[in-house]
């Protein structure tokens, strides 16, 4: 096949034919969090330049290079990202030698063929349900769930209790369901409302895999031995959080990625910030998405960081997951009756966030958004602490394709459906 004409093939899912001049608009729109990357990234007529820490130039892709570089890194695994970009360094590839990189390239997000005439056949689509907590253990240790009484004078015996591992759990497989039924070949990144991505507990994690996993870490050089004599002696709280919470996270990004999805949807549910330690109702509520980009100097310190930057930016994937993001968005709002967002309702937005141009939409430089290698909305449908949400979020009173749920969580799956199939039909 003629390479223009493999080229327009393809561009249904992601446009390889950047230019320099979009890949900058890229870096301004979702990017460069506040020009903390002004140092740090380089852009000239004929070349984009990766600067370390001291200035020096440490990996630079050509006008040329980008179509290529943008179809391997959408294409291939991590390990084969980081290695053609040490191998790349600042050297400018001839002709040949990138002509033997492109030609050996493996279209992974060609569409299947199916013969069903089903609207998403062929599609696949990753779901990452967030979190693992369901009982009040492994949730004081997460810190994602709401328990407490909602009303200790009049309704003494009306108490809160909502795990959000439960919540978004139920609605990956409510979703799951409507787009199977289209067709679509659907991943969750863990297989019960409890599990993290390991399929088992973290309690399990713990007693099975803990040692085994730490010492394999320490012995491939991966874990200094300052680190894992520190982990191997943390509590379990500790642990999580200085190891365990990462660790899953990449996990779910390699499951997803493995996969090579073209789109993947992240479902979280949020809560008042302003309400802390989340032990009464607040009258606020508000929906929202998130997608990549908007990152910091010191990320571009840490090697891996430097293959997704370049991904995001020499790819159209933050782009598309814009359109993704705001149609599951302007969902919400429709069918949960929910206000959006603006910059202002949150302190995460105004200080971590970059605006996109669609309402409720924000590049935070999240794990799963900066790793996943796909277009995607990181949704935050609605605030679970709100004092209508959270009665009706603890109710099970229907049913969906043999599936326990209640109105909220039907809806939040509608939307995201909705969101999916209008964007891919597009």
């Amino acid at each position: 096949m003629p390479r223009t004409l493999f080229v327009f093939c393809f561009f249904c899912h992601f446009a390889f034919a950047q230019t320099i001049q979009q890949c900058k608009y890229r870096f301004d729109t979702y990017l460069n969090f506040r020009g903390s990357l002004n140092n740090r990234v380089q852009f000239t007529n004929d070349a984009i330049y990766i600067l370390d820490e001291k200035g020096k130039k440490e990996i630079a892709v050509y006008a040329n290079e980008i179509e290529l570089f943008a179809k391997f890194l959408v294409n291939n695994p991590f390990s084969k990202q980081e290695q053609l970009i040490k191998f790349k360094g600042v050297k400018k590839l001839s002709k040949s030698k990138c002509d033997s990189i492109f030609d050996k390239i493996t279209d992974k997000k060609k569409k299947n063929k199916y013969d069903n005439k089903l609207p998403l056949s062929g599609y696949r689509i990753a779901i990452d349900p967030g979190h693992t907590a369901v009982n009040l253990t492994e949730a004081l240790i997460e810190q994602k769930f709401l328990y407490f009484r909602k009303d200790s004078i009049n309704h003494p015996y009306d108490t809160i209790k909502i795990f959000e591992s439960a919540l978004a759990f139920n609605t990956a497989q409510l979703l799951q369901k409507m787009l199977e039924e289209q067709g679509a070949k659907v991943l969750l990144s863990r297989s019960q409302e409890n599990y993290n991505s390991f399929n088992c507990t973290y309690s399990q994690w713990l007693s099975v895999h803990k040692t085994r996993v730490l010492d394999s870490l320490y012995n491939n050089k991966i874990l200094p031995k300052l680190k894992y004599t520190k982990f191997i002696k943390d509590n379990d709280h500790d642990l999580f959080w200085d190891f365990f919470r990462d660790y899953d996270l990449n996990n779910r990004a390699k499951v997803m990625n493995d996969f090579y999805p073209h789109v993947s949807v992240v479902i979280h549910y949020n809560v008042d910030e302003k309400n802390e330690p989340w032990k009464q109702v607040t009258k606020k509520n508000f929906t929202m998405a998130f997608i990549g980009g908007a990152f910091t100097n010191d990320n571009l310190d840490k090697a891996e960081n430097k293959v997704h930057f370049l991904r995001l930016l020499l790819t159209d994937e933050l782009n598309q997951s814009e359109k993704l993001a705001a149609l599951t968005v302007s969902n919400f709002n429709k069918n949960l009756s929910i206000p959006i967002a603006s910059q202002f309702d949150a302190s995460y937005l105004k200080d971590n966030c970059l605006l996109t141009k669609s309402p409720g939409v924000f590049s935070r430089n999240l794990n799963l958004c900066r790793t996943i290698n796909s277009p995607l909305v990181y949704g935050e449908s609605l605030y679970q602490d709100n004092e209508t949400e959270c009665d009706a979020l603890m109710k099970t009173d229907i049913t969906y394709k043999d599936l326990k749920t209640n109105d909220r969580l039907l809806n939040v799956a509608k939307s995201y459906y909705q969101a999916v199939f209008k964007f891919i039909k597009k």
